[in-house]
């Protein structure tokens, strides 16, 4: 650090981080967390039940409500990250609050760093559309269902994994690492999502796609020979 350069206290790592304007959280972390998990739960409870007014039942039911909760965490969370990611450290709102507590287990988002920014950027403008354009796709029984699985799907699961094999490249320096909450639920567990379930999805897309119209493509081989 520059000689009589000072840091402003925080509690982000690395604890060296100059982080001018920082205001702490004035909302405690239970009203953060539990608005975050109650409006999720909402948008997930109102899918789940206009999913079984179009008659979806099981997988497609559960598809439909994972890319509408997608749809609202990327344009909504993310998409407030991509607008205001030069001012989220001196922000008092609800969604800056949340992403100042977020970063707790990764500092990168208050410090605005490159990758993430357009990372999440991207994701807000263009994953988040695009996966309520899956769900909708879903919800009708459109042709086009399983390319914009496949399409979101990917695009989630090459993000993620490039932001968390970052962090660990670099040492997971941007936390505290083994800590309950900020590494191992914030990071860990939460990012996890975005790993395990579009890879399951992107199977079930790939399967899909390459079934014939008319049945298999076993089936549909040995129709020639009937």
């Amino acid at each position: 650090m520059p000689e009589g350069q000072t840091v402003t206290p925080h509690p982000y790592h690395p604890r060296s981080l100059s982080l001018p304007g920082y205001r702490p959280n004035q909302v405690p972390i239970s009203e953060l967390l539990g608005l975050f998990f109650g409006l999720v739960a909402v948008v997930l409870i109102g899918t789940w039940i206009l999913a079984g007014r179009y008659n979806k039942r099981g997988a497609d039911r559960v598809v439909i409500c994972w890319f509408v909760v997608c749809g609202f965490i990327h344009c909504v969370l993310e998409g407030y990250f991509a607008a205001n990611h030069e001012t989220l450290i001196g922000g008092g709102s609800y969604l800056a609050e949340m992403w100042k507590e977020y970063s707790h287990g990764d500092s990168r988002y208050i410090t605005s760093d490159s990758f993430v920014v357009c990372m999440e950027t991207i994701t807000a403008v263009i994953d988040g559309p695009l996966s309520f354009a899956t769900a909708i796709a879903h919800l009708t029984g459109s042709r086009h269902r399983y390319p914009l699985q496949l399409i979101v799907s990917l695009c989630q699961l090459y993000g993620d994994t490039l932001y968390m094999c970052i962090e660990v490249k670099d040492d997971f320096i941007h936390g505290e690492f083994g800590h309950p909450l900020h590494f191992w639920f914030y990071f860990v567990f939460l990012n996890l999502f975005w790993i395990f379930v579009p890879l399951i999805l992107i199977v079930q897309a790939y399967r899909a796609l390459i079934v014939t119209p008319g049945g298999d493509s076993r089936r549909a081989k040995g129709s020639k020979y009937k």
